[in-house]
């Protein structure tokens, strides 16, 4: 049973990986045929509305999606509980987002905006009405469903954006991308899935599921107000084409967060949810993931870092011109948020949900730091604070687990550091000498030598590589 649950573990990891991959080839493919038709205005005014959306999105959950997959046996009519509350939520929250657009608009100084929320308020309860299947096929570890979910969505959302972009729709194409994914997704969910809600709801079983969600619901719903507050700042500090700028750099910048964080985190939260009990097997699990998304992770973010101006004015436009810094400043947050957040679910597997909220409350004031900085001071060393709060986070994360579930801060520590010097050595060169330097030679030379530090330290990461290379290939061959 041990090795058929390792195998599912890693078929798992693999198709979330792969159709990643695939997603988000589609989605910078997308994003950069829609940032050449439409400019960075028309993003920054959809980033302005997407703000409220966004933030409804943790509203209409309550946590109870995490609840259900973190339960070991669940009963039938919890899940349509669930499912009648996150609908009747989030509907709601749609009659909401109508009531205050005029207010966001004014907020913004952007009267476009009443028009824009207006459609985007039926994203909530079409997503709300899809979150149970999620968490079914997540309790199951389906990825294989969910990742076909995610492909599709996005691919069609995009090419309906693009359609849309093209006929001269303006900010309206991008609307229409996100409002075509929510349902192209739902609608997938729906049919993949075998379950359907039965016509019975228990308060009871909210109660029990709430015990565990409420803390989640509310360290998710500041974690999703401070993630957007930098689009809140900007809006109102700067101009729509700052805001543009800015978000185009974020956006490039999850575009690794997705394919490393999101994937491994996906898969880490149910596999060691059912391993919560089993404290030997569980530390295993979390430092073998720990250590292999630590080699890996750099593989991505230094040839992006290193190609940031090839890749953005090649690909973008000229007019992107001025978020190629504020990407070399953001992506080096991501040496460590996706490590942030596999912490986070490991403790929210043990049940910790609580303790993971009080963290939460600190990470989230570390965030008011950026504001004041970038205040006073501009956009750059606004993002440069983000990056110093994202590693401050980080280390109270180390000390709340070695805490909670003893598992070394410094054993944590090192398995970051020493993947990561290879980086910090092209870092300096690049300093003192990248001017004078190709950034593709460069890069290509930091690839062979970080690949020969793995396989001279003898590291995780190089055997997971190589062996899922070589799983690939002959899987090819068969």
């Amino acid at each position: 049973m041990g090795k058929q649950k390792k195998s599912k573990n890693k078929t798992a990891l693999l198709w979330d990986l792969s159709g990643a991959f695939v997603k988000q080839f589609a989605s910078l493919f997308i994003s950069i045929l829609l940032a050449r038709l439409l400019g960075p205005n028309k993003f920054g005014i959809i980033a302005m509305a997407m703000v409220v959306v966004n933030i409804s999105s943790v509203v209409t959950d309550v946590g109870f999606s995490n609840a259900l997959i973190q339960q070991q046996k669940t009963k039938h009519i919890a899940f349509s509980s669930v499912f009648y509350m996150n609908t009747g939520i989030a509907l709601i929250i749609s009659c909401i987002i109508l009531l205050i657009r005029p207010y966001v608009a004014i907020y913004f100084e952007e009267p476009k905006l009443q028009a824009i929320m207006c459609y985007l308020a039926v994203i909530p309860p079409i997503s709300a009405a899809g979150s149970v299947q999620s968490a079914i096929l997540t309790k199951k570890i389906d990825f294989k469903t969910l990742t076909l979910k995610d492909m599709l969505a996005t691919t069609i959302g995009g090419l309906l954006g693009v359609i849309a972009a093209f006929s001269g729709f303006g900010v309206y194409s991008l609307v229409l991308q996100h409002i075509a994914m929510v349902v192209i997704g739902t609608s997938m969910l729906w049919y993949f899935t075998k379950w359907r809600p039965k016509w019975e709801f228990s308060i009871l079983e909210i109660r029990k599921l709430f015990s565990y969600s409420s803390y989640l619901f509310l360290d998710n719903l500041i974690r999703r107000i401070f993630i957007n507050i930098d689009t809140i700042f900007i809006g109102k500090a700067f101009s729509p084409l700052t805001l543009g700028v800015y978000n185009r750099a974020q956006s490039l910048k999850s575009q690794v967060d997705n394919y490393t964080t999101k994937s491994l985190s996906k898969v880490i939260f149910p596999v060691l949810t059912n391993l919560q009990y089993n404290d030997k097997t569980f530390r295993k699990t979390y430092h073998r993931a720990f250590n292999i998304l630590g080699g890996l992770i750099i593989l991505l973010i230094a040839p992006l870092y290193f190609l940031a101006n090839i890749i953005i004015i090649n690909l973008l436009g000229e007019e992107w011109f001025d978020s190629i810094l504020l990407f070399e400043i953001i992506i080096l947050a991501t040496i460590v948020r996706p490590h942030v957040r596999i912490m986070g679910k490991a403790l929210l597997a043990k049940g910790y949900s609580k303790f993971k909220f009080k963290i939460g409350l600190i990470q989230r004031g570390l965030m008011l730091l950026p504001i004041s900085i970038g205040y006073f001071y501009g956009i750059n060393y606004f993002a440069g604070t983000v990056v110093i709060s994202y590693y401050i986070v980080f280390l109270l994360y180390l000390i709340a687990l070695e805490k909670k579930m003893n598992i070394s801060f410094w054993k944590q520590l090192k398995n970051v550091i020493l993947p990561n010097l290879m980086f910090v050595v092209f870092l300096i060169l690049d300093f003192f000498y990248g001017i004078n330097l190709n950034r593709w030679l460069m890069t290509g030379a930091f690839l062979v030598m970080h690949l020969a530090y793995m396989r001279l330290i003898n590291h995780e990461s190089y055997s997971f590589l190589v062996n899922t290379i070589r799983s690939l290939v002959q899987r090819g061959e068969s």
